[in-house]
C-alpha cells in the first residue's frame, strides 16, 4: 500500500470517528433535551392541577363575596320590616354580613420550580408565558385586597356582638356544607341605624370589586388551563 492510500485510508478512517463523536453528542444532547421537556411537561401537569384548585377556590369565593352583596341589599331594602316582624331572620343576615369574608390559598410552588429550574424557557407559546406570570403575580393583590375586606368585616361583627344573642339559633352554612359559626335572634330595641349600614356597605363595596376580580381570574385560569394543554400535547 502506498503513501497516497494510506493517507486516504487514515482521513477515512479519521472522518468516521470524528462523525461518530459528533453523533454521540447529538444524541446526548437530544436524549437531554428530550429529557428536559418530560421534565417540563410533568410539571405543567402538576400546574393544572393546582390551577384547577383554584378555580375550585376562586368559585366559592366568588359565591361568598356575591352573598355579601345580595344581604346588604336585603339589609337595606328590608332591614326595617325584618326588625318588627322577623328579628330571628334579621339575625341572620347581619351575622352573615361578618362572616362571608374569603382567604385565597396561593399555591405557588410549582409555578415558583418551573420558573427557577429554566423549564419556563422551552415553553414554546410565549403568550402562555406572559399569562402565567400575571397570574401569579395577581395573586399577591388578591391577598391584599382581602385583608382589606376581613377589615371592613371586623366592624360589622361588633355590630352583631352589641345587637344579636348570644343564644345560638341555628349555624351558618354556606354552600350547603361550609359551616361559619353560629347565629343569634336580633335582640336589639332599636333597628340598624343608617352609620351602622354605612359599615356593612364599606365592605360590600369592597366586595364589588373584588367579586369583578374573581371572575375575571376565573376566565383567564380557564383559557390558561387550555393553553397549557395545548403545550403538552
Amino acid at each position: 500500500m502506498n503513501w497516497k492510500n494510506l493517507g486516504v485510508k487514515y482521513c477515512i478512517e479519521f472522518v468516521v470517528i470524528f462523525l461518530g463523536i459528533l453523533l454521540s453528542f447529538f444524541i446526548q444532547k437530544q436524549n437531554a433535551l428530550s429529557y428536559q421537556e418530560h421534565l417540563k411537561d410533568q410539571s405543567l401537569n402538576r400546574l393544572i392541577e393546582n390551577i384547577e384548585v383554584d378555580i375550585k377556590d376562586n368559585v366559592i369565593n366568588l359565591h361568598k363575596n356575591s352573598m355579601t352583596i345580595a344581604f346588604n341589599k336585603i339589609l337595606l331594602e328590608r332591614g326595617n320590616e325584618l326588625f318588627e316582624n322577623n328579628k330571628d331572620s334579621l339575625g341572620y343576615y347581619l351575622t352573615s354580613m361578618a362572616r362571608t369574608s374569603t382567604i385565597f390559598i396561593d399555591n405557588q410552588e410549582e409555578y415558583i420550580t418551573l420558573r427557577n429550574s429554566g423549564l419556563m424557557a422551552l415553553i414554546e407559546d410565549n403568550t402562555l408565558v406572559k399569562n402565567l406570570q400575571h397570574k401569579y403575580a395577581i395573586h399577591a393583590y388578591f391577598k391584599k385586597y382581602e385583608e382589606t375586606i376581613r377589615d371592613a368585616e371586623k366592624a360589622i361583627e361588633e355590630i352583631v356582638n352589641r345587637k344579636t344573642s348570644p343564644i345560638p339559633l341555628d349555624e351558618l352554612v354556606f354552600l350547603e356544607k361550609y359551616s361559619h359559626g353560629q347565629y343569634g335572634t336580633y335582640t336589639s330595641n332599636e333597628p340598624l341605624s343608617d352609620y351602622e349600614l354605612s359599615v356593612i356597605a364599606n365592605k360590600t363595596n369592597r366586595c364589588y370589586h373584588y367579586v369583578t376580580q374573581i371572575s375575571l381570574a376565573l376566565t383567564r385560569d380557564s383559557i390558561l388551563v387550555n393553553s397549557i394543554k395545548k403545550e403538552i400535547e
